[in-house]
């Protein structure tokens, strides 16, 4: 470690020991004591709000449920401690989160409705509270505490609406500084992804200080390294923690773990985070890039805006693949048996082995023969977007060409080979009208075996993927040439 890497250790180090007094400054109590500090609200009266059970709690107060009888609507309402209440910095970060988000109206932000203080017995004033929507579903959190990762395509898809929630805040002037799993909520209604807890929100080109001097804010699994450095940050700071949470969701865990939160932070200072295909092979290439991108050490090197980020997103979609159907591959096959039956009219059976290379090369290099793209469609691997490679496709052709190959098997086992050969050597055409026969023989019963496909290209009639039985065994599809979505 160098001793650059080391100061920077040390001063995150500084750092997240004030963090802590700050948060343990308070007297320990124990978990029935937050009953009495935000008031036990259940079932009574606050403001035109009725007040139901508890949905939640931390370290600066409560959310419960509740009914806005003004507005006929179901809420949450977010209630302060008491003790927090008279701590001056963490009302400010409570007023600041409801500030930020009142300025967002988007459908990926939950919306701040109203903001008041709970009445108070004693003298002075009582707790901050205030009501925001109320998401009927779960954190990105609990999906991957229950699933333990997400699917690549439903995982870039909140990505995505998180981008779009986040560019709406860096328009209105906020960077949101805590963006995790725990604080995008997944509305069970509509599938929205919505983020809340702007409670270190911090106004872009505005120095305002709402912690202590020196204390970092954040959380140590997503921080980026300059927030981390307790540097001034801009919107890329929430680009590299957005890129933590989806490593996550996609693999299952986050790019960084260790026992402490120095242990954490240090690696995302100085260590490169896993790959993303290594420990999930299934995401497809282009969203690791992006996630990767999203995790680099330096601010320049991630996304320079959401925009650009979210037309990378767009890009990564999966293909609308539609698979070529029976009579299209029936047709392809028809028009290679016809070009093959002309070559052997022409030059003999040689003209068989270029017909046979031709096929090869083709769906081995390009994913297509003449026929195929003439007919616009394309061999391609089931689990990649590119063709099967040479090896996959002389496997593919020899089990295409089964009927034929069993032919001359049965004939070099029962006459031996020089019969083989004989009938070999009478494909090659003497005569006009003979070569004209041979070319339509060929076509058609080149044509009928494909429509065979060992157990038969029939199999691909029933087939969900349209598969012959060379396409099962080696891997492959047959689609039309794919679109965008």
């Amino acid at each position: 470690m160098s001793e650059g890497e080391g100061s920077q250790i040390e001063r995150a180090r500084e750092a997240l020991a004030q963090t802590t007094r700050m948060e343990d400054s308070g007297e320990r109590r124990p978990a029935h004591a937050y009953e009495t500090l935000t008031g036990g609200l259940e079932d009574r009266r606050l403001d035109h709000f009725r007040v139901g059970r508890k949905l939640g709690q931390g370290g600066m107060g409560a959310v419960y449920e509740a009914w806005d009888a003004s507005l006929d609507r179901p809420v949450a309402i977010k209630m302060l401690r008491d003790d927090v209440t008279r701590r001056a910095d963490q009302t400010e970060r409570f007023l600041r989160e409801a500030r930020a988000q009142a300025k967002l109206n988007h459908p990926n932000v939950v919306h701040i409705y109203y903001i008041g203080r709970r009445p108070s017995a004693a003298d002075g004033d009582g707790a901050l509270y205030f009501a925001m929507e109320r998401i009927e579903g779960e954190s990105l959190e609990d999906l991957v505490d229950r699933d333990e990762r997400l699917d690549p395509e439903t995982a870039r898809n909140y990505m995505l609406q998180v981008a779009r929630g986040l560019r709406a805040a860096v328009r209105a002037g906020i960077i949101h500084r805590d963006v995790k799993p725990s604080n995008l909520l997944v509305d069970a209604s509509d599938g929205y992804v919505k983020i809340a807890d702007f409670g270190l929100a911090k106004p872009i080109a505005e120095d305002v200080k709402i912690t202590q001097e020196g204390a970092i804010v954040g959380s140590p699994l997503y921080m980026s390294p300059e927030q981390a450095r307790n540097e001034e940050v801009d919107h890329r700071s929430d680009m590299y923690s957005l890129g933590a949470t989806f490593f996550q969701l996609l693999t299952g865990r986050p790019p960084f773990e260790g026992s402490t939160a120095l242990a954490v932070v240090a690696q995302h200072l100085q260590d490169a985070p896993p790959r993303v295909r290594e420990l999930a092979p299934t995401v497809p290439e282009a969203l690791a890039v992006i996630v990767e991108r999203l995790l680099s050490k330096k601010p320049e090197a991630r996304f320079a805006t959401y925009d650009e980020l979210m037309e990378a997103l767009e890009k990564a979609a999966p293909r609308t693949t539609t698979y070529a159907g029976f009579w299209t591959r029936a047709a392809a096959t028809t028009l290679d048996g016809a070009l093959a039956g002309i070559l052997i009219a022409l030059i003999g059976w040689p003209g068989l082995v270029v017909h046979l290379l031709h096929v090869t090369i083709g769906h081995g290099l390009f994913g297509q023969t003449l026929a195929k793209h003439f007919l616009n469609v394309r061999v391609q691997r089931r689990d990649a977007d590119r063709p099967i490679g040479l090896g996959r496709a002389f496997t593919r052709t020899i089990v295409s060409l089964w009927a034929p190959i069993l032919a001359g098997l049965t004939i070099l086992l029962a006459q031996g080979a020089p019969r083989l050969i004989d009938t070999i050597e009478q494909m090659q055409p003497q005569e006009l009208e003979r070569a004209q026969n041979l070319v339509v023989a060929v076509a058609i019963s080149n044509g009928f075996l494909t429509l065979l496909f060992g157990s038969g290209l029939l199999l691909a009639a029933f087939h969900p993927q349209k598969r012959a039985l060379h396409d099962l065994v080696v891997g492959s599809v047959v689609t039309y040439r794919l679109r965008s979505r």
